[in-house]
């Protein structure tokens, strides 16, 4: 019996490595979350996990980063639209802006970056000034794996938490919680702070995160807010050029 318990922890391990999704009749949890089970940070990412993992949703994440002082600014913009039933299909795009006296890696970034999937076959179309790259990669190497959108590894930091409280709030007849941490420091990152919105539902609609980070040119202020909508409703559909790859 233990030999077959711990056959299925590792299957499981494996799909959320790969990105790999649910099945499509995969179900969601009947029960709904608790203002109780927002302080077991486990219970929060399984909840949110499982509900996304059986239907389609959009996520949206805005992350700014800028000096100390303030003299440089980078937006980097976010949106992946996901259908994790099998074959998995999704869609991922990146843009950036920054200022002239941001940090040449800032500055020398693509203008626009596309990923597309379709089961385990990954397409990047890369658009910089006048150039546009079109190539297929690794899934392992793209930014449309599940668990990135879903982003199962900015949610563990509520884990590494000093304090935290938890808020119930009412909009528009449904229930939320809104749960404010304060993060614990480390020897790079240091004031950091987040806070969710969660629905009964089990996912988490909303993620803000705040924390400076020691770079060797100086401190910088990174922030983070990433929305999830959608959920149920998102049509994810294969782009033209990445058609064109397979003729």
């Amino acid at each position: 019996m233990k030999r077959r318990a711990l056959t299925a922890v590792c299957v499981v391990c494996l799909l959320l490595i790969a990105g790999c999704a649910a099945p499509t009749n995969a179900p969601q949890s009947d029960a709904a979350v608790t203002a109780s089970d927002m302080r077991d940070a486990s219970a929060v990412i399984q909840a949110h996990t499982t509900t996304l993992q059986s239907q389609p949703f959009t996520a949206r994440s805005t992350t700014t980063v800028r000096d100390a002082n303030s003299t440089f600014h980078v937006t980097i913009n976010q949106t992946w639209k996901v259908d994790s039933r099998r074959p998995v299909q999704a869609l991922a795009v990146r843009t950036s802006t920054a200022t002239d006296s941001a940090p040449a890696r800032y500055q020398q970034a693509p203008d626009r970056i596309t990923a597309w999937r379709h089961g385990n076959d990954t397409t990047v179309r890369v658009e910089s000034r006048n150039k546009t790259d079109i190539r297929q990669v690794k899934l392992l190497n793209s930014s449309v794996r599940l668990n990135r959108a879903l982003h199962r590894q900015l949610l563990y930091k509520y884990s590494t938490r000093r304090n935290a409280t938890v808020e119930t709030l009412s909009r528009n007849g449904t229930t939320f919680y809104r749960v404010q941490a304060t993060l614990n420091d480390t020897h790079i990152a240091s004031n950091a702070s987040m806070t969710l919105l969660v629905n009964q539902a089990g996912y988490v609609t909303r993620i803000e995160t705040r924390q400076t980070v020691a770079y060797r040119s100086g401190p910088r202020v990174i922030t983070r807010t990433v929305r999830f909508d959608r959920v149920g409703t998102t049509t994810v559909t294969s782009p033209s050029w990445a058609e064109r790859t397979r003729d």
